[in-house]
């Protein structure tokens, strides 16, 4: 008898857990964003892309001119094996491989380089950005505002995308401070 008279009282606390827990689903508003994207098209990071690419076309002009001699080197050898002695030979395979070795080096320096150049021409424009994004998530009452850009957001409908709006505003904010 004790149970029965339990049962309602459960069911009860039930439906005012559920009914609680829905309310506060409904409250839970979710955006992403795209940083990568708004990084590439605000104005401010289109100019910090063409100063970066500029550094790589440089960088890789470099790479494609060791490479260049690099393949000279091993065509010399090719077509000189049969003529040098044996001793000759292997220093020019050595000096070949050492000149290999060089270049793998030298493209992981560019490669370290244009990595630290990039996050120092991009991490102001990231913080400007975080601060836009804060101030859209607290007037208009976002619970989250995801990164799509860093994996976090594997689908969402379209109208949660907030990466237009930061774009305008980040520029807007630009020039209104020119």
């Amino acid at each position: 008898m004790t149970m029965k008279r339990y049962v309602p009282a459960i069911l009860a606390a039930l439906v005012l857990v559920s009914a609680a827990h829905k309310a506060s689903a409904e409250n839970i508003k979710i955006a992403f964003v795209d940083l990568r994207r708004a990084l590439n098209e605000t104005e401010e990071g289109k100019a910090a892309m063409a100063k970066l690419k500029g550094m790589k076309d440089k960088l890789q002009t470099k790479i494609e001119g060791k490479e260049k001699e690099i393949l000279a080197m091993k065509d010399a050898i090719e077509k000189q094996q049969n003529v040098l002695t044996k001793d000759a030979l292997q220093k020019k395979v050595e000096e070949y491989y050492r000149s290999v070795t060089e270049l793998q080096q030298t493209y992981m320096q560019f490669q370290k380089e244009l990595a630290g150049k990039e996050a120092e021409l991009t991490q102001g424009i990231l913080e400007k950005m975080a601060k836009i994004l804060e101030q859209i998530g607290r007037t208009e009452s976002y619970t989250m505002i995801y990164d799509r850009s860093s994996g976090a957001v594997v689908w969402a409908p379209s109208h949660l995308d907030l990466t237009d709006k930061l774009i305008q505003q980040y520029n807007a904010n630009n020039k209104a401070k020119k």
